[in-house]
Formats: structure tokens, sequence, C-alpha cells
């Protein structure tokens, strides 16, 4: 299958293609891209078994290497050469870190001794991962895996019992959180050097990171004192505040390098400008009912759902839906590209079970 080429950005997605399957299987699922075009996710077969695979931006198909004919796992990034970084399991179903090179060659990253298992969360393109490693007793820490597959175990605040690393930026920054006493969460961020920064706290016991942009800006979202979640932002050097004029149960999930911020809070989907003062609604294709943002780019196109459609939102918040062919009403965009195109999932809510394929948009 021959994708044809992004038209640029702002350009629009012009028209949907089915990426291809592995041979003999049935369905596929999308789970990140990169901006050269690459898409990275699942084949998966009639039993459901999931292989990792990576989709050129031409639309060629190359299998990533499991870990003893094991199957599952996840593909988190895929940077600009075509490196991946998630996870994959064992047959017996351990799960353990891994990064794929471009011909789908796996390297394991490092365990080091006492730790069993691990997740990386997140990849530069210097090819530094981030994620966890867990023991046997379940004890998680925060770790940060070198270009040559070697861990170093991040440091943690004082107190702190464990944490996970979620996501680095091209200067090397993380974010991540860390566990307290008491079953209570924070938000921090280590520099290059390894030293680690509390972002602080809304008053409440939980925070949930989403990501770090190049400007080292860190959102997530944070309980209040009265336990309600706040979508969240911590500028570069300062401490988690939350965005304004929200309801309770936001969840801030894409930030672009000019601090602009998507989140999602019930039905309804938000846009804060790069300064925070300013939130715009996602608007709603006419007919439909709920919305729901997955990403954004630098250009501040905005990818999601309205209702069961895939569209895009430009800067203003303006909906456009997204091509797609006849039969196919169920869509599920996971993610927009410097470019424009958009990554995802298609299917049909008249085939049981729902029988998704990975797509992209161009």
């Amino acid at each position: 299958m021959v994708v044809p080429p992004a038209s640029g950005a702002g350009a629009g997605a012009a028209a949907m293609y089915e990426l291809p399957l592995l041979a003999g299987h049935t369905t596929s699922s999308a789970q990140a891209m990169n901006d050269t075009g690459d898409v990275v996710g699942l084949s998966l077969d009639a039993n459901r078994d999931g292989h990792l695979v990576r989709w050129g931006a031409d639309g060629s198909l190359t299998p990533l290497q499991a870990i003893d004919d094991g199957s599952g796992g996840q593909a988190v990034k895929v940077v600009d050469d075509g490196t991946v970084a998630g996870f994959t399991d064992t047959p017996d179903g351990v799960r353990h870190a891994a990064r794929w090179s471009a011909s789908g060659t796996l390297t394991r990253l490092q365990e080091p001794a006492g730790y069993v298992n691990g997740e990386a969360q997140d990849i530069n393109n210097a090819h530094v991962a981030v994620g966890h490693l867990s023991t046997d007793t379940a004890t998680t820490r925060p770790v940060r895996w070198g270009a040559d597959g070697r861990a170093t175990v991040l440091r943690l605040l004082p107190r702190a019992e464990g944490g996970a690393a979620t996501a680095i930026n091209e200067r090397g920054e993380i974010t991540g959180y860390v566990s307290l006493p008491g079953d209570q969460t924070r938000l921090v961020r280590w520099d290059p050097a390894g030293r680690v920064h509390d972002l602080g706290s809304l008053g409440g016991s939980y925070a949930d990171p989403s990501t770090i942009n190049e400007r080292g800006t860190v959102i997530g979202r944070a309980t209040d004192a009265n336990g309600t979640w706040k979508a969240v932002r911590a500028p570069h050097g300062k401490k988690i505040k939350a965005l304004p004029s929200q309801d309770p149960g936001a969840r801030a999930v894409s930030v672009n390098n000019s601090d602009v911020v998507v989140a999602n809070v019930k039905d309804r989907s938000l846009r804060w400008s790069g300064t925070g003062t300013t939130v715009t609604e996602l608007a709603l294709l006419p007919g439909t009912g709920h919305t729901f943002v997955q990403g954004i780019n630098d250009a501040g196109t905005s990818v999601g759902t309205s209702d069961e459609r895939a569209v895009t939102w430009d800067a203003q918040g303006k909906v456009t839906a997204l091509p797609a062919p006849a039969g196919l009403d169920q869509a599920d965009p996971v993610a927009i590209n410097a470019g424009g195109s958009v990554a995802g999932n298609m299917a049909s809510s008249r085939a049981w079970p729902v029988q998704w394929r990975a797509v992209v948009w161009r």
C-alpha cells in the first residue's frame, strides 16, 4: 500500500488510508506517530494476540521483534529516525521495557539487579528513554535509559517510596510522579543532571502528569483540598497551578511548544492560550453532543472526536470532520503530527466484535 506524502502544515487531511496487516491478521491498532509520518501500533491475529509493528510514512509494514516469541505490549513513541520505544511481554506475561531500531530489531532496556520488569513511557531523538522499573515486591522506581540502553534509577523526593518517569523532552528534562506515604502522589521534574524538583500541589493528595514540552512546561492533573481533579500546568522552574475557568474533573492531555494546552472535562474539550489566560471550548460537529480531544501540534491544530466522528480543530476552535469511508462510523484518532497528518483507528458499529483498523489521514 502506498500512502501519499503529507501536503504540509495546515493543509488538512484530504483522505483516509487503511494501514496493512501482518499475514493472517484481522485487526490493528495505531498507538503513536512521528513528524515524518511513521506510525506504530499492533497488528492482531484471529485470537486477538497483538504483535508490535511500525508502518512507514509510505504505508510499508515492519514487524517489531518480540522477546522469546512473546506478544502484546505497546509502542509508546516513535522518533524522527524511526526508532521506537515501549514495552513487550515474554510468553509467561512478564513485561519488559524495550527499544526498536527502524528495521525492527529489539534492544531490551536494562533491568539492574533486583528489578524484574519495566515499561518505557517516552523517548527523545537522542534515544534516551524514560519509564519505570519494578521489583518482585512491586516497588516501582522512575528510570532513565541512556542511548546505550543502560538504566539510571532517578532520585526521589524525601519521604518518597517510589514513582515513575512519564515523559522526556529533547533537552533531557523529565517529568513524572513520586509516591508518598498514605498512597499519595506528587508531580516532579528531573533536570538533565538528574536532580529532582518538587512541582508542588493544589492542596490535595494526588497528581498525575501528562507530558513535558520543549520549553520545560509540565502539564497534567492534580486534586485540590476538596479532592477535585483539576487540569494543571507548571512552566519551567515554577510550581503547578490549576488552569482557569474549568469544571471539576478536568484532565490536561497535551501541550504544544507554545504552551497551548488542551484538556477534557466531562463531555467538553477545552483549549488554553499559551499564557493560560484565555480558554476556548472546542466546537461540536452539528448534530453531536460531546467532544474528546487527544492532542495538539505546534501549528495549534488539535485532533479528537465529536461523538464517534474524527475531527480536527484549528487554532480558533473551529471544527472540521475528518473523512471516513461509508460504513465506518466509529473513530479513535490518537495523534496529530507537525504536518497535520493524523493517525488513529476506524471501525464499523455493525460488526461484533468490533473490528478496528489502524489508519492515517493525509
